[in-house]
């Protein structure tokens, strides 16, 4: 039988409305209700009219809400049906969980010398918050006890951990307490630490624990990070690709011998596309009838230029998703800072490995992030730099449009970079030859395949993040001189 949840008992599922920002007091408020369980799986909403009438909004407030909540896969729009909350794996325990509880004097331009290739993920060091940084760093030590300068705790300064998950739940919609996070140094930490663990069959050992027959297997998408999958190598685990279409990972290709598998959800690396809602539940179900772990890179997602950015996985199963993040994008990957927000049956194992690993992260630079963080610095400095990011992004895509307009970039509006396709392998090493000279970030899209001896497309990652208006037409010309925009020979 249909259940319908009336406009009424949509009220008291979200509270007392709030005299301002009530678009997110709505969103935040139903993604809180279906994630805990509050409202069902299967119920159905009331119409947007009806609930528009009953919270006192507008039906564009109510529309938008929604359309944010199908996106992140907690919702289901059916035609003739109406809103019906989407069925999410059975959670462990975790789910009752109580909610609240790299850069010199200035940026390297194009066409500067450089030590070795900058990465294609990194962002403008001359936007980094110098003066900001400082007084954080200032306001940090102030607020240290004399205990807290020993040896630090393994699992992060308890005011940093807090912030984050302050933090986290605002920006990402995660499901976290500050007992949920580790802090790491990067997420290339984070990922060697888990992949360890996951080798070592200390989390989701699946169910014959202890060695087999050979290394432990873990999903990646295909193409991928090769950072990502050299950590996962070294630490002895077997990564296996999962193609990637528009609508992110084919999760009906996941393997049923893989332990957990590595996602970027909200903006694929290196295509730059979102997961699509019904990806992102079958991806959890398949988490659920293994009892796999989720590892979800969210190494970019606030990044968003067109709309606010989608929600994280996490909050959907936080009993199995493990989310890893960093200040790398946003800030500089020169801090090594980074977080994992994790289930209780990893927390305690990966605080162990870290604690093995290095005895902790440096306090002070701790402090300073949890100071960035409470005093509202941290967000400001985010919608300085979207603005800036998106201005450059627009700038390139116009220009690229106006002068090779065979091309056709894929992937969202988000992110540091972006995919210009090509017709071969020899267009891939003419414009990375091209563009490295030019002092743009590059890398080809055959190297960052998995597994396969022929790539299927051809084409170059572009980092966006360093080209201003400025210096764009010269990523057009190494571009045009590749061949972008001719037909495959």
């Amino acid at each position: 039988m249909t259940t319908r949840l009336a406009p009424d008992a949509l009220l008291l599922a979200l509270g007392p409305r709030p005299a301002r920002d009530v678009g997110r007091w709505l969103q935040d408020g139903l993604r809180a209700a279906v994630v805990e369980g509050r409202v069902p799986a299967g119920t159905v909403l009331p119409s947007g009219r009806d609930a528009a009438v009953a919270l006192g909004v507008s039906r564009g407030t109510v529309t938008t809400a929604v359309d944010v909540l199908v996106g992140e896969g907690l919702l289901v729009s059916r035609p003739r049906s109406g809103v019906v909350v989407a069925a999410l794996p059975a959670a462990p325990s975790t789910r009752g969980a109580v909610l609240l509880g790299e850069a010199g004097s200035g940026a390297a331009r194009p066409g500067a010398a450089a030590a070795r290739p900058v990465s294609v993920g990194t962002p403008d060091p001359a936007l980094f918050p110098r003066a900001a940084w400082a007084r954080a760093v200032r306001d940090g030590l102030r607020g240290l006890a004399d205990a807290d300068l020993g040896y630090p705790d393994p699992q992060g300064l308890p005011a940093l951990r807090a912030a984050l998950a302050e933090h986290l739940r605002r920006s990402r919609g995660a499901h976290v307490s500050a007992r949920d996070v580790v802090v790491v140094s990067g997420v290339a930490q984070a990922l060697a630490l888990l992949a360890r663990l996951l080798a070592d069959g200390r989390v989701a050992p699946g169910p014959a624990p202890g060695p087999g027959p050979g290394p432990v297997t873990v999903a990646v998408e295909d193409p991928s990070s090769r950072g990502a999958l050299e950590l996962l190598r070294d630490a002895g685990t077997r990564p296996v690709g999962v193609p990637v279409d528009a609508d992110g990972l084919r999760t009906d290709l996941l393997p049923g011998d893989a332990r957990a598998a590595l996602v970027t959800p909200a903006h694929q690396f290196p295509l730059g596309v979102v997961l699509a809602p019904a990806r992102r539940r079958a991806l959890l179900a398949w988490a659920a009838a293994g009892d796999r772990l989720v590892l979800e890179d969210d190494y970019d997602a606030e990044l968003r230029y067109d709309r606010r950015p989608v929600a994280s996985v996490q909050p959907l199963d936080p009993g199995r998703v493990v989310l890893l993040g960093s200040v790398s994008k946003l800030l500089s990957p020169a801090l090594r800072l980074g977080w994992v927000v994790a289930p209780p049956r990893v927390v305690g194992p990966l605080v162990e490995a870290k604690r093995h690993a290095d005895l902790g992260t440096s306090v002070p630079e701790q402090a300073a992030l949890a100071a960035l963080l409470v005093s509202g610095t941290y967000q400001r400095h985010l919608r300085r730099a979207r603005a800036v990011y998106q201005r450059r992004r627009r700038a390139l895509l116009a220009a690229l449009g106006e002068a090779l307009p065979g091309v056709t970039v894929g992937g969202v509006a988000a992110g540091l970079h972006l995919v210009v396709p090509l017709p071969g392998p020899a267009a891939e090493d003419a414009a990375v030859d091209g563009l490295r000279a030019a002092g743009v970030p590059v890398e080809p899209l055959r190297g960052t395949g998995v597994g396969r001896t022929e790539p299927t497309e051809h084409g170059v990652v572009v980092g966006t993040a360093r080209v201003r208006e400025p210096d764009v037409a010269r990523v057009v010309d190494a571009l045009r001189a590749a061949g972008a925009g001719r037909l495959p020979a």
